[in-house]
């Protein structure tokens, strides 16, 4: 039981204020959403430099 409750401590919402829940799912939102940014970023580069290679000249163009 000792140890269920020392991890119980390690983030309970009911003992932590608002402005440090807030902080808490801001900086959880920002991270997911760079992380996607860049995923689906550099996705799309790759995908038109392979499309250049093959010949597609509206893939060429649009990494100039």
């Amino acid at each position: 039981m000792a140890s269920y409750k020392s991890r119980s401590r390690f983030y309970d919402p009911n003992r932590k204020s608002a402005k440090v829940n807030f902080i808490v799912c801001v900086v959880a939102v920002g991270l997911f959403s760079g992380a996607a940014w860049h995923s689906l970023t550099s996705t799309l580069d790759q995908q038109q430099r392979t499309h250049c290679e093959q010949g597609w000249q509206p893939a060429c163009e649009s990494l100039k």
